[in-house]
């Protein structure tokens, strides 16, 4: 029987032999830099090899990997609620305009009429023969350019309700500054309004507009005074817009159309009795500085009123609403002192 050689040896030893060289390899690459070298082209490199992780440029990984995630995070920017621009640079106290549209509002920051407040020469209240006005003095947030006038419109008739906030902020904001003013006018620093109260709006237009665009500026003036807000004025009918009638024909549409609202004198004395109960003492009147005399509800000191609305432009509307406050608080045996405030000076 012939005798064949027997070659399972050879064959158990090839794995091996194969795995001693794969194992020179892994060794070399890794002192050479993972086989990336011109030497090692075309060669394999192991997966299971343990990476030396100090050798990574981490800056690259990490903002391969934050960056991604920062953005499916972050807010997008907002649109402007003026123009629709994406906000880039927030403007402290008003988060929902662009700071352009921030650095075009036409502020009154100083005036030349000390009556209405017009930053410019006021032909109104200069001329001669003009009825007695029934109010002290009023002062706007801004002058009634195209801009402003848009964003009104877009507030009362284009359903931008959320512009509303903004322009109550401004009308906060003048709200201080005009009680800071009528302070330093007592010669005592101090002012205090007893009420705010607004110009109503018909029955028509509320139903058109779903608000009272006056009463939600004085919202936050009464907020930012901590006076009361008093519904203290009604509107009989409804008037066509007054914005395009002479001054002729605003007082003649405006004859009769505002009256005591029902139960105006009772929230007036409220206000009034809270007022004296706590004893909070203040200047009775820019016209009678260094007098801090409070009295009783029915004493003869003036009461003070805020009235807001949010366009002046001949001061027709304030007026009359200011001639049935002076009613309503002669009612208590006191007289008025009524102020005007305004979101803009047209």
């Amino acid at each position: 029987m012939m005798n064949i050689p027997c070659n399972c040896a050879e064959i158990k030893r090839a794995p091996r032999e194969r795995k001693r060289v794969w194992n020179q390899v892994k060794t070399r690459d890794l002192r050479c830099g993972y086989g990336s070298g011109p030497d090692h082209q075309g060669e394999l490199v192991n997966e299971s090899t343990t990476t030396n992780y100090a050798m990574i440029d981490w800056s690259n990984a990490k903002d391969a990997v934050l960056s991604p995630l920062h953005n499916l995070l972050a807010p997008p920017g907002l649109p402007c609620l003026t123009c629709g621009k994406t906000i880039s640079d927030k403007v402290t106290g008003y988060p929902e305009i662009c700071s352009s549209c921030y650095a075009s509002i036409p502020w009154i920051t100083s005036i030349r009429c000390e009556i209405c407040g017009r930053p410019v020469g006021c032909p109104d209240c200069s001329r001669a023969g003009k009825e007695d006005r029934h109010f002290v003095l009023n002062r706007s947030v801004v002058s009634y350019n195209g801009m402003m006038r848009e964003w009104l419109a877009q507030y009362k008739f284009r359903g931008n309700e959320a512009l509303g906030s903004v322009l109550a902020r401004m009308t906060g904001a003048a709200a201080k500054r005009l009680v800071k003013e009528l302070g330093e006018k007592t010669g005592t620093g101090r002012f205090h309004f007893d009420a705010v109260t607004y110009v109503p709006v018909s029955t028509d237009r509320m139903m058109e507009r779903g608000f009272n665009q006056a009463r939600s500026l004085a919202i936050e003036a009464a907020n930012v005074l901590g006076a009361p807000l008093m519904e203290l004025i009604v509107r009989s009918r409804h008037t066509e817009k007054q914005s395009f009638k002479s001054r002729w024909q605003r007082l003649r549409d405006l004859n009769g159309v505002f009256l005591p609202a029902p139960g105006a004198e009772g929230l007036l004395y409220a206000a009034l009795s809270r007022r004296t109960s706590r004893g909070r003492s203040f200047p009775l009147s820019i016209f009678a500085s260094g007098k801090n005399e409070l009295g009783n509800v029915y004493s003869s000191a003036p009461i003070k009123l805020l009235l807001i609305d949010d366009v002046y432009t001949t001061g027709s509307t304030v007026d009359s609403c200011a001639v049935i406050l002076h009613e309503t608080c002669a009612l208590l045996g006191r007289p008025a002192e009524i102020y005007s405030l305004t979101w803009a000076r047209s």
